[in-house]
């Protein structure tokens, strides 16, 4: 059994799992917002959760895990939940990315830390402390700077799309952490490879059955087709298993402001890369989000041992 500051020092790796997630994320997002526009929007989305599974098997494999055999084996209804709520969050969200800038998607996408600590306190009782609602309603003054109806040209639908992803990638943080420490990392990348690729699949052929289209136009170049979703699988499963072990160490509440970092990620790269302006009330935002992770994380190495969430 575990002593309380055995629990701090997890709950410390945990919030640096969480960092190395959210610092990642926008680095696999950059990719599929480079995805050529001719390649099918799901399609694309099935191309990655299909080469996250085949790495999960790779890493099943490596590791000697029993899961090799069979990574379905055990899988509960809680589990199927849990995949389909990633399907649903990185789904709606790699959709998104087309037609919102990368800094804007990534802001909303990280609301999941408010998500994340009500579903906390609904489904595993946690503890949600007055400095945790003043830090995230801090954090959430900087993401209606960075977020505002002006700063985007896509329609109020698309431009909260994104915040639909937050709200299942929140109760996707949470589920994982229902399930406990002991389940293997890449058995659960696995699991949410194959049932994301397949829904995608199945969408997409629904999608073309539904339109009247028997076929569909993609480019024949299949390093267009496959090359950026392929790529950002690999990069993705860093987030992914930095996801995966954050949840299962540490307490939502203690996760949710780490979380924030992806906006500094994503806006960066959405600078350098896809030339996306940020002015300077976006700026102050980024700004004071990034103050609210970095005084979160003071505030638990100094908080008593006995008083740390569970």
């Amino acid at each position: 059994m575990s002593t309380l500051p055995d629990s701090h020092r997890l709950h410390r790796i945990g919030i640096a799992y969480m960092a190395v997630a959210a610092v990642t994320f926008p680095v696999k997002d950059s990719f599929l917002k480079a995805q050529d526009a001719a390649v099918p929007a799901l399609l694309a989305i099935a191309i990655y959760f299909f080469a996250q599974m085949v790495i999960g098997i790779a890493g099943l494999n490596v590791m000697g895990s029993a899961a090799r055999r069979n990574p379905f084996k055990g899988m509960t209804s809680m589990h199927l939940l849990r995949s389909l709520t990633l399907t649903c969050a990185l789904g709606t969200f790699f959709f998104s990315l087309r037609y919102v800038p990368l800094a804007t998607a990534v802001t909303l996408y990280t609301l999941q830390g408010i998500f994340c600590i009500g579903f906390g306190r609904l489904i595993l009782k946690e503890k949600v402390r007055p400095r945790h609602l003043g830090l995230v309603a801090i954090a959430s003054l900087g993401v209606m700077l960075v977020v505002r109806p002006e700063s985007s040209a896509a329609s109020v639908g698309l431009s909260l799309l994104p915040l639909f992803s937050g709200a299942c990638g929140g109760l996707y943080i949470i589920l994982t952490r229902k399930l406990g420490k002991m389940e293997s990392s890449f058995q659960l990348v696995t699991q949410d490879g194959a049932v994301a690729s397949g829904a995608c699949i199945l969408l997409f052929l629904l999608s073309l059955t539904s339109s009247g289209r028997g076929a569909v136009s993609v480019p024949p170049d299949l390093l267009r087709v496959f090359g950026p979703p392929v790529i950002a699988a690999v990069i993705g499963m860093i987030s992914s298993l930095a996801m995966i072990k954050a949840a299962q160490l540490a307490p939502a509440a203690k996760l949710a402001p780490a979380s924030y970092l992806e906006i500094a990620s994503g806006a960066l790269i959405g600078i350098f890369v896809f030339g996306e302006f940020l002015d300077w009330l976006t700026l102050s935002g980024i700004l004071i989000i990034v103050g609210v992770c970095l005084t979160n994380s003071l505030l638990n190495e100094f908080e008593p041992a006995g008083t740390a969430g569970s």
